[in-house]
């Protein structure tokens, strides 16, 4: 399991930083969701940066899945670094000031505002399609 989380991390490292570079040590204001690493990777893979299952994610957090920022400006996912809370937000669509390091893909949080609970998305209503 460590061997495949690290193989995830290291190709995060090709997903990361899909849009402009960022300065180092530059606070940047982000809006996307916190997730867990396996999940929110297997999104990125396929161009998908939304929110994922709070639930799900919350779990596998607990089970020492690193948690990850998914920011829908930089169209990435980012390691989420010392934010002993994640957890608390995971199911919120957030807005964040934080401090980016391009070196390990990952952010350390300055602030957090909660902007919207979306909750698990697969109890969600569609919308209706017409015909």
């Amino acid at each position: 399991m460590r061997a495949f989380t690290l193989a995830v991390v290291a190709s995060l490292a090709s997903l990361a930083f899909a849009g402009d570079p960022v300065q180092p040590g530059k606070v940047v204001t982000w809006t996307g969701w916190f997730s867990n690493l396996d999940c929110a990777a297997s999104r990125a893979k396929a161009g998908i940066f939304t929110e994922t299952n709070p639930d799900c994610s919350e779990q596998s957090i607990r089970k020492g899945q690193p948690p990850v920022f998914i920011s829908e400006q930089a169209k990435a996912i980012f390691l989420v670094k010392d934010y002993p809370t994640v957890i608390d937000d995971l199911g919120y669509h957030l807005e964040i000031q934080a401090r980016v390091s391009e070196d390990s893909k990952s952010v350390t949080i300055v602030s957090l505002k909660r902007l919207e609970y979306q909750g698990v998305a697969c109890s969600r209503r569609r919308p209706a399609v017409k015909k």
